[in-house]
């Protein structure tokens, strides 16, 4: 009988020691799941700001692209009435240019017309009696 105590008592030893061996892992199994949750935790947090940062990136990036559209939009209007004046200046050009042309012409026709009358009445004068001989 006694030993079947000391069996029984190396057996309760044995048992108390796993008993501290599983406490301690238990503790080791907690204190990691402790520290496992922190980093959840931080990586959570992490992962929100960069969500935040990602989503104000992504709305100035909107902003940005609504700013070029608007400034596209006030190009493509601008081209549009430059074109739209340089056609006019054109016109005024060619209309301005035809005009100082028959104005040339006109020119130059009364210019031939005086030269004839002015050849016309040298004719006549030099006609005239007493008109010198020259």
């Amino acid at each position: 009988m006694l030993q079947d105590l000391d069996s029984l008592a190396a057996r309760i030893g044995q048992l108390v020691q796993l008993t501290r061996q599983l406490q301690a892992e238990r503790a080791a199994l907690q204190t990691r799941i402790t520290g496992l949750e922190q980093e959840r935790n931080a990586l959570r947090d992490q992962l929100a700001r960069e969500q935040a940062a990602q989503q104000a990136v992504s709305e100035q990036m909107r902003e940005h692209t609504s700013q070029v559209e608007t400034l596209r939009a006030q190009a493509q209007a601008s081209q549009a009435e430059l074109d739209l004046q340089i056609s006019r200046h054109q016109a005024d050009f060619e209309a301005a240019r035809q005009s100082l042309q028959a104005s040339q012409s006109e020119s130059q026709r009364l210019r031939e017309a005086a030269q004839a009358a002015q050849q016309r009445i040298d004719a006549v004068l030099m006609r005239l009696p007493g008109a010198s001989q020259e």
